[in-house]
């Protein structure tokens, strides 16, 4: 088993979004001003936490068998002029030429799974040095620390999980500059009679040379209902169904924080067949529709962003004033 390089992937993208903040390192407490050119960089950053957080409400979602090793190969690259900019797409997230794989040790092997329902009993991956540094041609990657997935209900088959991160970090270095993105924290899904119900909080925190150091806090709780005549069995992938996504993101620079609401205008529509294609690469999200409004909730008169999904294409992020 192996944690998704999708989760991996994105886990810490908005402690980076941050960084565009740019706060002074002074003793200020005072809020963190947040421009709309600043509110528009949260809010792609937003939007690909959310689509992390799709990928991670199953146990089938966050693991697959490929023997306890991490299969992702998107890792950031960024110089820290990039991090002045405005637009995630131009520095989050970048494709390595380096596959990182091969390097997490797995508790179990094959993980212990006594209901058969996919959600391991209580297993971990621990990713360590030297075995989890990697590099191409101009750059180095280090990956450190443990995954953790357990059944709450080990005993009856069913969805509900547990999920989380201790101490997970990805440091790089090479010409283009050097830095490290954590992640600490933990989710849940437990069964409803509509569906499924996630809760997440995560502490997020991005450091790069030439910029001050970012945090985040976030806490979502997320629901997830099949469409009508589908239904969510467990060990098998999602059906279509409608994702509702809310919560909140503080991010921290230095004594100064900004405070964002996260909130659900019209459910997010996903697809199966949009799933299958981000898995293969054919499709950029899961999502054939909805929007979610991100919106400043300690600065007034700021406006908001709507985050907009249409045919499985990635988030359009819009300012509202």
């Amino acid at each position: 088993m192996t944690l998704s390089r999708h989760v991996l992937a994105r886990a810490g993208v908005l402690a980076f979004g941050a960084l565009t903040l740019a706060a002074c390192s002074d003793s200020s407490t005072a809020p963190l001003t947040v421009t709309p050119d600043q509110l528009q960089s949260i809010g792609e950053s937003a939007a690909t936490e959310i689509e992390s957080a799709i990928a991670s409400i199953t146990a089938q979602d966050i693991m697959n068998t490929n023997g306890g090793a991490p299969s992702f190969s998107r890792v950031p690259r960024s110089t820290p002029a990039m991090f002045r900019g405005l637009s995630l797409d131009r520095y989050a997230l970048s494709r390595s030429s380096t596959d990182i794989s091969q390097c997490g040790v797995p508790s179990q092997d094959p993980a212990v799974d006594t209901d058969g329902d996919l959600v391991p009993d209580n297993f971990s991956v621990t990713f360590a040095l030297p075995a989890c540094h990697f590099t191409d041609a101009t750059d180095s990657y280090d990956v450190t620390g443990v995954l953790r997935v357990s059944d709450p209900q080990p005993a009856a088959a069913g969805m509900a999980l547990s999920f989380a991160l201790d101490n997970f970090k990805l440091a790089f270095a090479g010409t283009n500059g050097s830095g490290y993105v954590s992640r600490n924290g933990s989710a849940s899904v437990s069964v409803t009679s509509g569906g499924l119900s996630q809760s997440a909080t995560w502490t997020d925190n991005a450091v790069l040379t030439g910029v001050a150091s970012a945090s985040d806090n976030i806490n979502w709780t997320n629901t997830f209902v099949a469409a009508e005549g589908q239904s969510i069995t467990a060990g098998r992938s999602l059906p279509d169904g409608a994702f509702s996504p809310n919560g909140s993101v503080t991010i921290h620079q230095g004594n100064r924080e900004a405070s964002f609401s996260v909130t659900t205008i019209d459910a997010l529509q996903y697809s199966a067949s949009c799933a299958t294609g981000v898995a293969e690469g054919t499709s950029l999200t899961p999502f054939t529709a909805g929007r979610i409004r991100v919106a400043v909730s300690n600065q007034q008169n700021s406006g908001y962003v709507d985050v907009t999904y249409s045919g499985c294409s990635s988030a359009t992020v819009t300012l509202v004033q």
